[in-house]
Protein backbone atom coordinates (compact mmCIF):
# COMPACT_ATOMS: atom_id res chain seq x y z
CA UNK A 1 0.00 0.00 0.00
CA UNK A 2 2.97 2.31 0.77
CA UNK A 3 4.53 1.39 -2.68
CA UNK A 4 1.33 2.22 -4.05
CA UNK A 5 0.90 5.73 -2.57
CA UNK A 6 4.70 6.53 -3.00
CA UNK A 7 3.90 5.65 -7.28
CA UNK A 8 0.99 8.15 -7.12
CA UNK A 9 2.99 10.79 -5.18
CA UNK A 10 5.68 10.58 -7.66
CA UNK A 11 3.61 10.25 -10.80
CA UNK A 12 1.55 13.46 -9.50
CA UNK A 13 4.94 15.17 -8.90
CA UNK A 14 5.95 14.72 -12.57
CA UNK A 15 2.64 16.20 -14.06
CA UNK A 16 2.99 19.02 -11.90
CA UNK A 17 6.41 19.58 -13.29
CA UNK A 18 5.67 19.78 -16.85
CA UNK A 19 2.51 18.64 -17.80
CA UNK A 20 2.55 15.29 -20.10
CA UNK A 21 5.99 14.75 -19.98
CA UNK A 22 7.81 11.44 -20.56
CA UNK A 23 9.99 9.89 -18.58
CA UNK A 24 11.13 6.41 -19.17
CA UNK A 25 13.04 3.76 -20.81
CA UNK A 26 13.77 2.83 -24.45
CA UNK A 27 15.07 -0.78 -24.69
CA UNK A 28 17.18 0.82 -28.02
CA UNK A 29 20.81 -0.99 -27.60
CA UNK A 30 22.65 -3.25 -29.73
CA UNK A 31 23.32 -6.85 -28.68
CA UNK A 32 21.04 -9.53 -26.67
CA UNK A 33 17.81 -8.03 -26.12
CA UNK A 34 15.79 -8.44 -22.37
CA UNK A 35 13.45 -10.62 -21.74
CA UNK A 36 10.16 -10.55 -21.39
CA UNK A 37 10.19 -11.60 -17.98
CA UNK A 38 12.90 -8.51 -16.84
CA UNK A 39 10.96 -6.26 -18.99
CA UNK A 40 7.60 -7.18 -16.75
CA UNK A 41 10.35 -6.48 -14.00
CA UNK A 42 10.94 -3.09 -15.00
CA UNK A 43 7.29 -2.09 -15.99
CA UNK A 44 6.95 -2.38 -12.28
CA UNK A 45 9.90 -0.71 -11.08
CA UNK A 46 8.88 2.26 -13.40
CA UNK A 47 5.36 2.72 -12.03
CA UNK A 48 6.93 2.52 -8.15
CA UNK A 49 9.53 5.42 -9.02
CA UNK A 50 6.77 7.68 -11.04
CA UNK A 51 7.71 6.84 -14.72
CA UNK A 52 5.54 6.47 -17.42
CA UNK A 53 6.94 5.09 -20.97
CA UNK A 54 8.56 2.38 -22.63
CA UNK A 55 10.12 2.28 -26.22
CA UNK A 56 10.59 -1.18 -28.02
CA UNK A 57 12.98 -0.89 -29.95
CA UNK A 58 16.19 -3.93 -29.27
CA UNK A 59 18.51 -3.12 -32.25
CA UNK A 60 19.25 -6.96 -32.62
CA UNK A 61 15.49 -8.50 -31.67
CA UNK A 62 14.26 -10.29 -34.77
CA UNK A 63 11.49 -8.36 -36.38
CA UNK A 64 12.10 -4.94 -34.92
CA UNK A 65 15.21 -4.06 -37.59
CA UNK A 66 16.50 -6.64 -39.53
CA UNK A 67 13.73 -8.33 -40.70
CA UNK A 68 11.11 -5.48 -40.14
CA UNK A 69 8.32 -6.76 -43.19
CA UNK A 70 7.60 -10.05 -40.80
CA UNK A 71 4.27 -10.27 -39.14
CA UNK A 72 4.38 -11.68 -35.90
CA UNK A 73 3.64 -15.32 -35.96
CA UNK A 74 -0.01 -16.64 -33.46
CA UNK A 75 3.12 -17.27 -30.65
CA UNK A 76 4.70 -13.93 -30.95
CA UNK A 77 1.67 -12.19 -31.23
CA UNK A 78 0.51 -14.13 -28.10
CA UNK A 79 3.67 -12.90 -26.24
CA UNK A 80 4.02 -9.12 -27.57
CA UNK A 81 0.10 -9.04 -26.78
CA UNK A 82 0.93 -10.10 -23.02
CA UNK A 83 3.62 -7.80 -22.97
CA UNK A 84 1.65 -4.44 -24.01
CA UNK A 85 -0.81 -5.55 -21.67
CA UNK A 86 1.36 -5.72 -18.64
CA UNK A 87 2.68 -2.40 -19.31
CA UNK A 88 -1.24 -1.16 -19.16
CA UNK A 89 -1.40 -2.61 -15.89
CA UNK A 90 1.37 -0.56 -14.46
CA UNK A 91 0.01 2.40 -16.18
CA UNK A 92 2.88 2.36 -18.69
CA UNK A 93 3.14 3.88 -22.28
CA UNK A 94 4.09 1.04 -24.30
CA UNK A 95 5.46 2.68 -27.48
CA UNK A 96 6.46 0.12 -30.24
CA UNK A 97 9.19 1.20 -32.62
CA UNK A 98 10.19 -0.39 -36.09
CA UNK A 99 13.65 0.51 -37.78
CA UNK A 100 13.12 0.25 -41.51
CA UNK A 101 15.73 2.61 -42.50
CA UNK A 102 18.60 0.14 -43.60
CA UNK A 103 16.89 -1.05 -46.69
CA UNK A 104 13.36 0.75 -47.22
CA UNK A 105 12.14 2.40 -50.43
CA UNK A 106 10.55 5.04 -49.29
CA UNK A 107 8.47 6.11 -52.98
CA UNK A 108 7.66 2.11 -53.25
CA UNK A 109 3.85 1.77 -52.04
CA UNK A 110 4.39 -1.47 -51.72
CA UNK A 111 6.87 -0.66 -48.88
CA UNK A 112 4.61 1.89 -47.28
CA UNK A 113 1.70 -0.63 -47.26
CA UNK A 114 3.62 -3.36 -45.30
CA UNK A 115 5.08 -0.99 -42.56
CA UNK A 116 1.32 -0.09 -41.86
CA UNK A 117 0.30 -3.73 -42.02
CA UNK A 118 3.08 -4.47 -39.75
CA UNK A 119 1.65 -1.49 -37.10
CA UNK A 120 -1.72 -2.48 -37.47
CA UNK A 121 -1.24 -6.11 -36.47
CA UNK A 122 0.68 -4.25 -33.24
CA UNK A 123 -2.63 -2.21 -32.80
CA UNK A 124 -4.41 -5.15 -32.96
CA UNK A 125 -2.49 -5.89 -29.81
CA UNK A 126 -3.85 -3.30 -27.79
CA UNK A 127 -0.58 -0.89 -28.34
CA UNK A 128 -1.41 2.71 -28.83
CA UNK A 129 1.74 4.44 -29.46
CA UNK A 130 4.45 3.72 -31.87
CA UNK A 131 7.74 4.88 -33.45
CA UNK A 132 9.93 5.10 -36.39
CA UNK A 133 13.25 4.85 -35.68
CA UNK A 134 15.87 6.22 -38.84
CA UNK A 135 18.78 6.70 -36.71
CA UNK A 136 22.43 4.16 -37.86
CA UNK A 137 21.46 4.29 -41.48
CA UNK A 138 23.48 6.03 -44.69
CA UNK A 139 21.99 9.41 -45.73
CA UNK A 140 21.26 8.04 -48.83
CA UNK A 141 18.26 7.44 -51.02
CA UNK A 142 17.62 4.95 -53.89
CA UNK A 143 17.42 5.36 -57.48
CA UNK A 144 13.35 5.44 -57.40
CA UNK A 145 13.20 7.42 -54.54
CA UNK A 146 15.92 10.29 -55.98
CA UNK A 147 13.22 10.38 -59.05
CA UNK A 148 9.71 11.39 -55.96
CA UNK A 149 11.38 13.26 -53.22
CA UNK A 150 14.02 16.04 -53.66
CA UNK A 151 16.05 15.40 -50.30
CA UNK A 152 16.49 12.06 -47.40
CA UNK A 153 14.59 14.32 -45.18
CA UNK A 154 11.23 14.88 -47.16
CA UNK A 155 11.30 10.84 -47.65
CA UNK A 156 11.46 10.45 -44.04
CA UNK A 157 8.82 13.20 -43.22
CA UNK A 158 6.11 11.70 -46.03
CA UNK A 159 6.14 8.17 -44.98
CA UNK A 160 6.02 9.21 -41.47
CA UNK A 161 3.36 11.24 -41.61
CA UNK A 162 1.28 9.13 -43.71
CA UNK A 163 1.80 6.25 -41.21
CA UNK A 164 0.61 9.21 -38.42
CA UNK A 165 -2.31 9.75 -40.40
CA UNK A 166 -3.32 6.12 -41.20
CA UNK A 167 -3.01 4.48 -37.22
CA UNK A 168 -5.45 7.57 -36.36
CA UNK A 169 -2.90 10.46 -35.19
CA UNK A 170 -1.76 7.96 -31.64
CA UNK A 171 1.18 9.16 -29.68
CA UNK A 172 4.74 8.59 -32.16
CA UNK A 173 8.23 9.30 -31.37
CA UNK A 174 10.93 9.63 -34.76
CA UNK A 175 14.38 8.79 -34.48
CA UNK A 176 15.97 11.11 -36.92
CA UNK A 177 19.01 10.25 -38.91
CA UNK A 178 20.87 13.48 -37.91
CA UNK A 179 20.32 12.89 -34.00
CA UNK A 180 22.99 14.52 -32.16
CA UNK A 181 24.95 17.95 -33.08
CA UNK A 182 27.98 15.91 -34.29
CA UNK A 183 25.73 14.22 -36.56
CA UNK A 184 24.22 17.42 -38.18
CA UNK A 185 25.09 18.55 -41.69
CA UNK A 186 26.64 21.58 -41.65
CA UNK A 187 25.61 21.91 -38.11
CA UNK A 188 22.17 22.08 -35.93
CA UNK A 189 21.08 25.45 -36.98
CA UNK A 190 21.59 25.45 -40.58
CA UNK A 191 20.77 21.37 -41.08
CA UNK A 192 18.46 20.86 -44.43
CA UNK A 193 17.73 17.98 -42.46
CA UNK A 194 16.33 19.15 -39.53
CA UNK A 195 15.09 22.18 -40.67
CA UNK A 196 12.62 20.26 -43.13
CA UNK A 197 11.75 17.78 -39.90
CA UNK A 198 11.27 20.80 -38.07
CA UNK A 199 8.78 22.11 -40.74
CA UNK A 200 7.09 19.43 -42.34
CA UNK A 201 6.26 16.74 -39.58
CA UNK A 202 3.45 16.98 -38.38
CA UNK A 203 3.53 18.84 -34.87
CA UNK A 204 2.13 16.50 -32.61
CA UNK A 205 4.92 13.64 -33.57
CA UNK A 206 7.72 14.42 -31.03
CA UNK A 207 11.52 14.12 -32.34
CA UNK A 208 14.28 12.40 -30.32
CA UNK A 209 17.37 13.43 -29.62
CA UNK A 210 20.80 12.87 -27.84
CA UNK A 211 22.29 15.64 -27.48
CA UNK A 212 25.78 17.43 -28.57
CA UNK A 213 27.34 13.78 -29.10
CA UNK A 214 25.93 9.92 -29.45
CA UNK A 215 26.92 9.92 -25.62
CA UNK A 216 26.46 13.30 -24.38
CA UNK A 217 28.12 13.65 -20.81
CA UNK A 218 26.43 17.37 -20.47
CA UNK A 219 23.19 18.87 -21.84
CA UNK A 220 23.38 22.35 -21.67
CA UNK A 221 19.99 24.98 -21.66
CA UNK A 222 21.28 26.92 -25.08
CA UNK A 223 21.67 23.76 -26.94
CA UNK A 224 18.39 22.27 -26.30
CA UNK A 225 17.03 25.79 -27.19
CA UNK A 226 18.86 25.68 -29.99
CA UNK A 227 17.35 21.86 -31.56
CA UNK A 228 13.97 23.08 -30.50
CA UNK A 229 14.03 26.49 -32.46
CA UNK A 230 14.94 23.99 -35.58
CA UNK A 231 12.29 21.53 -34.75
CA UNK A 232 9.99 24.01 -33.76
CA UNK A 233 8.68 21.21 -30.41
CA UNK A 234 11.01 20.59 -27.92
CA UNK A 235 12.50 17.26 -27.95
CA UNK A 236 12.76 14.14 -26.42
CA UNK A 237 16.14 12.79 -25.23
CA UNK A 238 17.16 9.89 -25.82
CA UNK A 239 19.87 9.19 -23.01
CA UNK A 240 22.73 7.33 -23.91
CA UNK A 241 24.57 8.03 -20.98
CA UNK A 242 24.67 4.71 -19.35
CA UNK A 243 24.76 2.50 -22.57
CA UNK A 244 27.50 0.43 -23.40
CA UNK A 245 26.74 -1.59 -26.25
CA UNK A 246 29.70 -0.17 -27.58
CA UNK A 247 31.61 -1.82 -25.21
CA UNK A 248 30.09 -4.55 -23.13
CA UNK A 249 32.98 -4.93 -21.40
CA UNK A 250 32.03 -1.99 -19.40
CA UNK A 251 29.01 -1.06 -16.94
CA UNK A 252 28.12 1.65 -16.26
CA UNK A 253 26.55 2.05 -12.42
CA UNK A 254 26.76 5.64 -11.50
CA UNK A 255 24.08 7.89 -10.91
CA UNK A 256 22.16 10.49 -13.36
CA UNK A 257 24.33 13.77 -13.88
CA UNK A 258 25.12 16.39 -15.99
CA UNK A 259 21.49 17.67 -16.96
CA UNK A 260 20.09 20.19 -14.58
CA UNK A 261 16.62 19.90 -13.73
CA UNK A 262 16.06 23.16 -15.29
CA UNK A 263 15.86 21.64 -18.40
CA UNK A 264 12.68 19.59 -17.68
CA UNK A 265 10.26 22.80 -18.90
CA UNK A 266 12.00 23.01 -21.87
CA UNK A 267 12.16 19.19 -22.75
CA UNK A 268 9.32 16.81 -23.76
CA UNK A 269 10.77 14.37 -22.28
CA UNK A 270 13.65 11.98 -21.01
CA UNK A 271 14.17 8.06 -21.90
CA UNK A 272 17.30 6.25 -21.21
CA UNK A 273 19.08 3.73 -22.91
CA UNK A 274 21.01 1.86 -20.42
CA UNK A 275 23.25 -1.02 -20.09
CA UNK A 276 22.58 -4.12 -22.26
CA UNK A 277 22.79 -5.72 -19.13
CA UNK A 278 19.38 -5.58 -17.46
CA UNK A 279 20.54 -5.96 -13.84
CA UNK A 280 22.68 -3.31 -13.85
CA UNK A 281 20.75 -0.54 -14.44
CA UNK A 282 18.57 -0.40 -11.40
CA UNK A 283 21.01 3.25 -10.18
CA UNK A 284 20.10 4.71 -13.82
CA UNK A 285 16.73 4.36 -13.96
CA UNK A 286 16.06 5.17 -10.21
CA UNK A 287 18.02 8.23 -10.26
CA UNK A 288 16.53 9.41 -13.59
CA UNK A 289 12.93 8.81 -11.82
CA UNK A 290 14.67 10.80 -8.94
CA UNK A 291 15.65 14.19 -11.46
CA UNK A 292 12.44 14.09 -13.06
CA UNK A 293 10.62 14.99 -9.48
CA UNK A 294 12.89 17.88 -9.34
CA UNK A 295 13.53 21.25 -10.06
CA UNK A 296 16.66 22.93 -8.43
CA UNK A 297 20.01 21.49 -9.18
CA UNK A 298 21.94 21.05 -5.76
CA UNK A 299 25.42 21.22 -7.93
CA UNK A 300 24.74 24.44 -9.15
CA UNK A 301 22.90 26.37 -6.99
CA UNK A 302 24.18 25.59 -3.60
CA UNK A 303 26.43 28.77 -4.78
CA UNK A 304 23.34 30.62 -5.74
CA UNK A 305 21.02 30.50 -2.93
CA UNK A 306 22.25 31.05 0.62
CA UNK A 307 18.85 29.13 2.60
CA UNK A 308 19.82 26.33 0.44
CA UNK A 309 23.81 26.67 1.26
CA UNK A 310 23.32 27.30 4.59
CA UNK A 311 21.20 24.25 4.87
CA UNK A 312 23.27 22.03 3.00
CA UNK A 313 26.02 22.93 4.72
CA UNK A 314 24.72 21.53 7.77
CA UNK A 315 23.60 18.22 6.85
CA UNK A 316 26.77 17.40 5.18
CA UNK A 317 28.91 17.99 8.62
CA UNK A 318 30.93 15.40 9.58
CA UNK A 319 30.58 14.13 12.95
CA UNK A 320 34.07 15.67 13.49
CA UNK A 321 32.91 19.05 12.21
CA UNK A 322 34.38 18.48 8.55
CA UNK A 323 32.39 19.52 5.78
CA UNK A 324 31.49 17.00 3.00
CA UNK A 325 29.48 19.30 0.82
CA UNK A 326 30.29 16.71 -2.37
CA UNK A 327 27.82 14.08 -0.91
CA UNK A 328 25.01 15.70 1.44
CA UNK A 329 23.25 13.50 3.52
CA UNK A 330 19.24 14.73 3.38
CA UNK A 331 18.20 16.96 0.77
CA UNK A 332 14.70 18.52 0.43
CA UNK A 333 12.63 16.06 -2.76
CA UNK A 334 12.93 19.11 -4.85
CA UNK A 335 16.72 19.70 -4.97
CA UNK A 336 18.69 16.82 -7.27
CA UNK A 337 22.52 15.75 -6.02
CA UNK A 338 23.36 12.95 -8.25
CA UNK A 339 25.75 11.24 -5.17
CA UNK A 340 22.12 11.64 -2.81
CA UNK A 341 20.50 10.46 -5.65
CA UNK A 342 23.07 7.36 -5.69
CA UNK A 343 22.72 6.71 -2.17
CA UNK A 344 18.69 6.01 -2.36
CA UNK A 345 19.08 4.28 -5.27
CA UNK A 346 21.49 2.33 -3.75
CA UNK A 347 19.49 1.97 -0.20
CA UNK A 348 16.02 0.91 -2.25
CA UNK A 349 18.40 -1.13 -4.22
CA UNK A 350 20.10 -3.76 -1.92
CA UNK A 351 17.15 -6.22 -1.10
CA UNK A 352 16.90 -7.33 -5.21
CA UNK A 353 20.79 -8.86 -4.50
CA UNK A 354 18.47 -11.62 -1.88
CA UNK A 355 16.67 -12.24 -4.99
CA UNK A 356 17.44 -15.25 -7.96
CA UNK A 357 18.26 -13.17 -11.25
CA UNK A 358 19.28 -15.25 -14.82
CA UNK A 359 21.68 -13.64 -16.85
CA UNK A 360 22.90 -14.25 -20.23
CA UNK A 361 25.96 -13.13 -22.25
CA UNK A 362 26.12 -12.08 -25.63
CA UNK A 363 24.42 -13.73 -28.58
CA UNK A 364 26.16 -16.19 -29.91
CA UNK A 365 25.28 -18.38 -32.97
CA UNK A 366 26.23 -21.65 -33.11
CA UNK A 367 29.45 -21.56 -36.33
CA UNK A 368 29.67 -23.12 -39.39
CA UNK A 369 33.27 -25.01 -39.67
CA UNK A 370 35.59 -22.44 -40.60
CA UNK A 371 38.39 -23.82 -43.28
CA UNK A 372 41.41 -23.24 -41.82
CA UNK A 373 45.05 -23.06 -43.94
CA UNK A 374 47.37 -26.08 -42.77
CA UNK A 375 50.56 -24.49 -40.96
CA UNK A 376 53.16 -26.50 -42.06
CA UNK A 377 55.62 -27.68 -39.23
CA UNK A 378 58.99 -25.57 -39.18
CA UNK A 379 61.81 -27.35 -37.62
CA UNK A 380 64.41 -25.50 -35.80
CA UNK A 381 66.94 -24.12 -38.68
CA UNK A 382 70.17 -22.12 -38.37
CA UNK A 383 69.17 -18.55 -39.05
CA UNK A 384 72.26 -17.12 -40.15
CA UNK A 385 72.11 -19.55 -43.13
CA UNK A 386 69.61 -18.41 -46.40
CA UNK A 387 66.26 -19.40 -46.08
CA UNK A 388 66.45 -21.56 -49.76
CA UNK A 389 69.13 -23.27 -48.45
CA UNK A 390 68.32 -26.49 -46.32
CA UNK A 391 70.13 -27.19 -43.76
CA UNK A 392 70.70 -29.77 -40.68
CA UNK A 393 71.72 -29.10 -37.17
CA UNK A 394 72.52 -31.44 -34.33
CA UNK A 395 71.34 -31.38 -30.85
CA UNK A 396 73.54 -31.80 -28.07
CA UNK A 397 73.00 -35.74 -28.07
CA UNK A 398 73.70 -35.69 -31.58
CA UNK A 399 70.53 -36.78 -32.91
CA UNK A 400 69.77 -34.69 -36.34
CA UNK A 401 66.96 -32.58 -36.67
CA UNK A 402 65.00 -32.62 -40.21
CA UNK A 403 66.01 -31.29 -43.24
CA UNK A 404 63.90 -27.56 -43.87
CA UNK A 405 62.54 -27.90 -47.85
CA UNK A 406 62.45 -24.83 -49.54
CA UNK A 407 58.91 -25.35 -50.43
CA UNK A 408 58.01 -25.68 -46.15
CA UNK A 409 58.96 -21.96 -46.02
CA UNK A 410 57.44 -20.75 -49.26
CA UNK A 411 53.97 -22.49 -47.70
CA UNK A 412 54.54 -20.43 -44.15
CA UNK A 413 55.60 -17.61 -46.30
CA UNK A 414 51.98 -17.88 -48.24
CA UNK A 415 50.05 -18.24 -44.97
CA UNK A 416 51.72 -15.17 -43.28
CA UNK A 417 50.90 -12.85 -46.64
CA UNK A 418 47.26 -14.64 -46.07
CA UNK A 419 46.49 -13.93 -42.73
CA UNK A 420 47.79 -10.07 -43.21
CA UNK A 421 45.85 -9.26 -46.39
CA UNK A 422 42.70 -10.45 -45.03
CA UNK A 423 42.43 -8.29 -42.47
CA UNK A 424 42.21 -4.83 -43.48
CA UNK A 425 39.19 -6.23 -45.30
CA UNK A 426 36.73 -7.95 -42.73
CA UNK A 427 38.09 -5.74 -39.74
CA UNK A 428 34.84 -4.13 -40.40
CA UNK A 429 31.87 -5.93 -38.54
CA UNK A 430 28.59 -7.26 -40.40
CA UNK A 431 25.16 -7.76 -39.36
CA UNK A 432 25.11 -9.87 -35.94
CA UNK A 433 23.11 -12.62 -35.27
CA UNK A 434 19.13 -11.87 -34.00
CA UNK A 435 17.36 -13.07 -31.48
CA UNK A 436 13.46 -13.42 -31.11
CA UNK A 437 13.10 -12.36 -27.46
CA UNK A 438 9.37 -12.41 -27.53
CA UNK A 439 9.77 -16.36 -27.13
CA UNK A 440 12.47 -17.51 -26.01
CA UNK A 441 15.17 -16.09 -23.45
CA UNK A 442 18.11 -17.90 -25.46
CA UNK A 443 17.63 -19.16 -29.31
CA UNK A 444 19.06 -17.09 -31.61
CA UNK A 445 16.99 -17.00 -35.46
CA UNK A 446 18.27 -19.57 -37.31
CA UNK A 447 15.16 -20.60 -39.87
CA UNK A 448 17.41 -21.54 -43.17
CA UNK A 449 14.34 -19.19 -45.25
CA UNK A 450 15.45 -16.14 -43.95
CA UNK A 451 19.01 -14.67 -45.34
CA UNK A 452 21.93 -15.57 -43.16
CA UNK A 453 23.25 -12.64 -41.77
CA UNK A 454 26.29 -13.85 -40.88
CA UNK A 455 26.46 -16.35 -43.93
CA UNK A 456 30.03 -18.11 -44.76
CA UNK A 457 31.30 -16.26 -47.80
CA UNK A 458 33.90 -17.22 -50.47
CA UNK A 459 36.80 -13.89 -50.13
CA UNK A 460 39.67 -13.74 -52.73
CA UNK A 461 42.58 -13.52 -51.10
CA UNK A 462 45.72 -12.50 -53.00
CA UNK A 463 48.65 -14.46 -52.28
CA UNK A 464 52.67 -13.42 -52.37
CA UNK A 465 53.13 -14.75 -56.06
CA UNK A 466 49.94 -13.30 -57.48
CA UNK A 467 48.22 -16.30 -57.68
CA UNK A 468 44.43 -15.80 -56.36
CA UNK A 469 42.80 -18.78 -53.87
CA UNK A 470 39.83 -18.65 -51.93
CA UNK A 471 39.23 -19.28 -48.45
CA UNK A 472 35.74 -19.32 -46.97
CA UNK A 473 35.40 -17.24 -43.31
CA UNK A 474 32.67 -16.07 -41.74
CA UNK A 475 32.01 -12.17 -42.72
CA UNK A 476 31.98 -10.01 -40.35
CA UNK A 477 34.83 -12.33 -38.49
CA UNK A 478 38.29 -10.39 -37.38
CA UNK A 479 41.68 -12.03 -37.61
CA UNK A 480 44.18 -10.38 -35.62
CA UNK A 481 48.22 -10.74 -36.35
CA UNK A 482 51.07 -9.50 -34.14
CA UNK A 483 52.40 -6.80 -36.45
Amino acid sequence: MAEETGSKVAAASLDARNGNFICGVVEGFYGRPWTTEQRKDLFQKMKKWGMDSYVYAPKDDYKHRAYWRELYTVEEAEHLTGLIQAAKDQNITFYYALSPGLDITYSNQKETTTLKRKLEQVAEFGCTAFALLFDDIEPEMSEADKEIFQTFAQAQVSITNDIYQHLGQPKFLLCPTQYCSTRAVPNVANSEYLNTLGSKLAQDIDIMWTGNKVISRHLANENIQEITDVLRRPPVIWDNLHANDYDQKRVFLGPYSGRSPDLIPKLRGVVTNPNCEYGANYIAIHTLAQWSRCNLDAQRDFSINDSISADIKLETETEDGLSGEDVPVTLSPNIYHPKQALRNAIKDWLPEFSKYKAAWGPIAKPQPAVAIVPVPIIPSINTCMSLTTGTTTLTASGASQPVVCPNQLQALAEVCSTVSSVTDTIMTPGPGPVMNSLVSDTKVVTNDSIPNPIAAVPIPIPLVDGRSKSITILEGAVIKTDK
